[in-house]
């Protein structure tokens, strides 16, 4: 088993870097560090142009066909940046939420009850009432 990082493994990872070091920066950085953080959509949609929310979506299903260790990198990249927003929720729809894939949509989804970042989500997947809840 190889515990290296292969050359296009490597070649993902920069390249996620590049994209946020060009759309989140230093002065960005330091805003996501002190205040409420704040969702771009222009950077949202850069995101989605750039495959990062389709990375493990079947390229027959206009993915990138990517396994779940380059999806990993380019996550801990964007945890790299502070980048703030529903990232994983937006990943895991794409392919089952018009837009979610190509950043056009952003999505979060319900965590015990818990929404986050309601206020500027297009869609929130999951439901906040507990399975067999007014059964009765």
């Amino acid at each position: 088993m190889r515990f290296q990082l292969s050359e296009d493994q490597r070649a993902l990872r920069n390249g996620v870097r590049e994209v946020l070091a060009r759309r989140f920066g230093p002065r960005e950085l330091r805003a996501a560090a002190d205040g409420p953080p704040a969702l771009d959509r222009a950077l949202w949609r850069a995101l989605g142009d750039a495959g990062f929310f389709a990375l493990r979506l079947p390229e027959s299903e206009g993915g990138v066909g990517l396994g779940l260790p380059e999806a990993v990198l380019a996550f801990e990249e964007a945890g790299r940046v502070l980048l703030p927003g529903p990232l994983i929720a937006t990943h895991l729809a794409a392919g089952r939420v018009p837009g979610a894939a190509t950043g056009e949509t952003v999505v979060t989804a319900v965590d015990g009850g818990l929404v986050e970042w309601l206020t500027e989500a297009d869609v929130v997947v999951g439901s906040a009432v507990p399975s067999g809840a007014g059964a009765g």
